[in-house]
Order: structure tokens, then sequence, then C-alpha cells
């Protein structure tokens, strides 16, 4: 009775303080991602696990350098385009929807008031305080991500000792099988959703630069890729971002296109991309997949949504070892 008791303390514990979550879990996404290669070259090189780290840290640091030098300039350019230009672009969005909906609204007072609602939600520009602490609060997250990757990758087998040391010596062996298998899916999962990620970067970025030619073609491809992460939300607010900076640049005729655009290459991840490759990669059914993603959501927002899918895929894991599954006849 007692050990349920500090089970049941510990859970409520954890959702009370699952806002701090986000880092440790961004960091054990690229352990999870690094550690199969940490392996291989430790043990291709016959080096220690932590000459190891330092090398694929050292590379994927120069990759980021790299893809900044690529991109970084002019997606940093178009963004502070977007914030010094963002009175215009609201004036001339609500201009191109009074237009072609006949509103009768005063669009100055309306920008105005879309501008102070921003403002107190987000902060003005020029407000270094706020600034600061959004930047301080990114570098701690951003510091704590990568101390928690390497922590995970050099002492991988000491974390897993940790956890068996809470069984029974009977029920160890199980344990480490079912976290193998864990592992294996989880990490074909986390590959998946890379792929899906640099798949919509690419897909909107060739549909918003080369087709509707829009200023802010790339820094828009980017978060889209990103809101790739968030499950249902995450598309929703990509389309609307570039349906609205759409119709602020081309009119309100563009937005029917690039919604349909968006639509089309959601439709073709939803029922096909992701089905057939993220469902795969998890064995888990597309209805489950759906399933999970509106659980997670329900119980803990957009985190639970971005973590349903592999918490989904170990449940299914334990079940299936606990109870194997009956073999087509």
């Amino acid at each position: 009775m007692l050990k349920w008791l500090i089970f049941l303390l510990l859970l409520w514990f954890l959702y009370f303080v699952r806002e701090v979550f986000p880092p440790f879990i961004m960091g054990g996404i690229i352990a999870y991602l690094l550690l199969p290669l940490v392996n291989k070259l430790s043990a291709s090189a016959r080096i220690d696990n932590r000459w190891a780290v330092a090398i694929i840290y050292l590379l994927f640091v120069g990759l980021i350098v790299l893809l900044f030098w690529l991109f970084g300039a002019r997606a940093i350019d178009q963004f502070s385009t977007l914030v010094a230009q963002r009175r215009e672009i609201i004036t001339n969005l609500l201009s191109q929807m009074s237009t072609a909906f006949n509103w009768q609204i005063d669009v100055e007072q309306s920008t105005n008031e879309i501008l102070s609602s921003i403002e107190q939600n987000f902060g003005t520009p020029g407000e270094i305080v706020h600034l600061g602490a959004l930047v301080s609060r990114g570098m701690l997250a951003l510091l704590v991500t990568i101390v928690t990757s390497i922590y995970l990758i050099v002492d991988s087998k000491r974390v897993g000792q940790f956890f068996l040391r809470f069984l029974s010596l009977q029920k160890r062996q199980a344990a480490i099988e079912i976290s193998a298998q864990m592992n294996a899916i989880l990490g074909k999962y986390l590959k998946g959703q890379a792929i899906l990620i640099l798949l919509m970067f690419a897909v909107a970025y060739l549909i918003l630069h080369f087709i509707f030619h829009l200023k802010y073609a790339l820094l828009i491809a980017i978060v889209s890729g990103f809101l790739e992460i968030i499950p249902v939300l995450g598309p929703i607010l990509a389309t609307t971002i570039a349906t609205v900076v759409g119709i602020a640049q081309n009119g309100v005729d563009s937005a029917l296109f690039i919604i349909l655009c968006y639509t089309g290459a959601r439709w073709a991840e939803d029922y096909i991309i992701i089905p057939r490759v993220m469902g795969h990669y998890v064995e888990l059914h597309p209805l489950a997949v759906i399933f999970a993603v509106l659980c997670g959501e329900v119980m803990a927002g957009a985190l639970g949504m971005l973590i349903a899918i592999p918490v989904a895929a170990s449940i299914k894991v334990i079940l299936d070892f606990c109870y194997p599954p009956v073999a087509n006849q």
C-alpha cells in the first residue's frame, strides 16, 4: 500500500512540474538520435565514448554553422523586415479583406488594436527586458538540453542500471528486453519525424518562393517545418501564417491557393506518409496514432501532443511483451 501511495505522489509531482520537462525531453530526443552514431564510432575507431561524443557534437555544431551560413542571414533578414513592417502587413491584410468582402471597418483603428493586442501578449520589439528574459530562458533551456543529451549518451548504461535496481532479479532481464525494443522503435520514430520536418520545410519553401513569390518564404518554410513537431495544431498554425502573409502581399485571391497547397501537402502526409512511415516505424495503427495525439493534447497540451506517439508506442511494446499478439491463422 505504501509503495502505491509513493507512486501516486510521484506521478502527481511529475504532473505538477511538467513545464520543466521540454528541455529534458529534447535532450533525450537528441540522445536517442546520436547514441547509435556514438556507439558505432566508438566501436569502429576503438575510442572511448566520451571522445566519440565530442567528435559527434563537433560535427553537429559544424552542421549547424553550415546551415546558418547558408540560410541564417536570409532568415534573420526576413524576420527583421517582418517585424519592421508589421504595421504595413496588417494594414494591407485588413485592406485586402475589407475590399474583398465589403467589410465596413476602420483599417487604421483595427490595425492599432491588433498591434496593441500583439504587444500585450508578446511585448514590443524594443522591450529589452522582455527580450532579455526570453533570451535568458532560451539559453538556459538550450544548456539543459545539451547537458541532458551528453549525460544520457555518456552514462547510458549507468542510467539503465539505476532504474534496474528498483526491479527484482527475476524481472530485470525482461525489462532489458523491453527497453531494447522501445529504444529501437523510438529511434525509428524520431528519424521519421526528422524526415517529415525536412520534407515540410522543402515543400513549403518551393510553394511559397517559386509559386507565390512571398518575401518571407524562407522564414515561413522554416517555421512550417518546425511546427511539424506539434501534431494537429502545428500544421494549422503553419497554414494560417502562410495564408495571412500571402493575403497581405498578393491579395485575397492567393489565400485559397495557399490553403489548397498546404492542405494538399498535409493530406499527403496525414494519409500517406504518416500512417505508412510514422505508423510503420512505431508499429501503430493510424487510428491509434490519431487517438494518442488527441489524448496527449487533453492531458498535457502541446507537450502531451509532442510525446503522445512515442508514449503510445512504448505502451504497445509493453503490452505485446506481456500479452503476445495472436498469430494469424
